[in-house]
């Protein structure tokens, strides 16, 4: 008996999900992921382990994107559990297994397959046209359709008709950024992403009501701060920062205390990477963290005189985190791209710094030579990003510069 199934299709997967008697596992993975080659010997062993009460089905991230979009899978590789073809419990990152061993326990105690609705976030309805009013000096403002990667957009003072079957997302990094949606509607905004250095008015988060996405990273946000959260009832992903080294045990312990709590106040919310049904709450412990994070980019270029330029990209990955140049046999590599209808063309292939493994950390120069003509030089850079033994889809950046005389 074969041990893992592939999908072909989403049809495909809702006729195993609907035809298995068994718990499925589905295992979303890419070849690019190295955490998911890693991962891959570990499932086969256990999936022949628990042959008589699981079903092992994988699904290629890259080859069918409409079911990552169904179900959310916004890092790999990700676990997915269903009985009787509804989701009971969700993993990201390699170390689930032994949670999942315990799920098939705990279903196999209460002799029943589906323990729970899914959680909504499952098959959303699409967003309602509604308006967005951003005043003042804000945050970036993101209008993007659902599921599709962020695209920078937005200006100081602006108003945003968002279509139907967009979404609106907000991005701030400084406490003063955040006081710039004091004045936008309770149910204005589907995601917010907060990433400051300083403490930030927390009840300016908790007021927009119409979230269904929030990534908290800000100092200050303790088990107190965290049970506030409860009151965003439409979210369904969370992604809240644990308390820096300097945090006391104790402190620490209450904010896992109060991510549990949260689990039990938002039964449709993904938390830190997990979910699961009231009854299999307690495998979700301690959370696993993500990055929140971006990768940051700068471009610059000079001309040569001969109608070349030299030009200069330097990429910022987030602590903790690598990419792959190209070349690595390990996962998919960074790539530098012209737009197709570009008058510039590369004179050889851009020069990556060399790195054991071609594994790429920290601040990143990558160098190019260029011949054509245009006041403009523009590119397309993607960049995966592998943290905490998890792969994410690639960053896709569109950098523009002015090319300067040389020296």
């Amino acid at each position: 008996m074969d041990q893992k199934t592939a999908v072909m299709s989403l049809a495909h997967l809702d006729e195993i999900l609907a035809d298995e008697l068994r718990p499925v596992l589905v295992d979303f993975s890419a070849e690019w992921c190295g955490p998911c080659g890693d991962l891959a010997p570990e499932l086969e062993r256990f999936a022949q382990e628990e042959q008589d009460r699981l079903r092992l089905v994988s699904v290629d991230f890259d080859a069918h994107p409409e079911l990552s979009e169904r179900y959310d899978i916004e890092s790999l590789p990700t676990l997915v559990l269903f009985a009787n073809g509804t989701p009971v419990l969700r993993l990201a990152g390699p170390d689930g297994l032994e949670k999942v061993a315990a799920g098939l326990d705990a279903l196999h105690r209460t002799r029943r397959g589906a323990i729970a609705a899914e959680p909504t976030a499952m098959n959303p309805d699409p967003a309602p046209e509604r308006r967005l009013v951003l005043c003042g000096t804000g945050p970036t403002v993101t209008i993007k359709p659902v599921a599709k990667p962020r695209e920078e957009a937005g200006v100081p003072e602006i108003t945003i008709a968002v279509p139907a079957g967009h979404s609106a997302v907000a991005e701030v990094r400084s406490a003063e950024e955040l006081d710039s949606l004091a004045g936008v509607c309770p149910d204005a905004l589907d995601g917010l992403i907060v990433s400051s250095e300083t403490p930030v008015d927390l009840d300016l988060v908790v007021r927009l009501t119409g979230l269904s996405f929030l990534e908290l990273d800000a100092p200050g946000v303790d088990a107190d701060q965290v049970a506030r959260l409860a009151a965003l009832r439409r979210l369904r992903h969370l992604q809240v920062e644990k308390p820096d080294e300097e945090a006391s045990d104790d402190g620490a312990l209450a904010f896992d205390e109060a991510i549990r709590a949260l689990h039990m106040s938002l039964p449709d919310t993904e938390i830190n990477g997990q979910w699961a049904s009231p009854e299999l709450l307690h495998l979700l412990e301690p959370a696993v963290e993500e990055t929140g994070e971006v990768v940051e980019a700068g471009l610059e270029a000079r001309h040569r005189g001969d109608g070349t330029v030299t030009a200069y990209l330097v990429l910022t990955l987030p602590e903790g985190a690598h990419a792959f140049a190209p070349g690595s046999i390990e996962g998919r590599p960074v790539s530098v791209r012209l737009p197709e209808e570009s008058s510039w063309h590369f004179v050889g292939e851009p020069v990556f710094p060399h790195a054991p493994g071609a594994r790429l950390t920290g601040a990143v120069l990558i160098a190019m030579d260029l011949a054509g003509t245009g006041d403009r030089l523009d590119l397309e850079v993607s960049v995966p990003v592998c943290q905490d033994d998890s792969c994410y889809p690639p960053f896709d950046l569109h950098l523009t510069c002015v090319p300067v005389p040389a020296p």
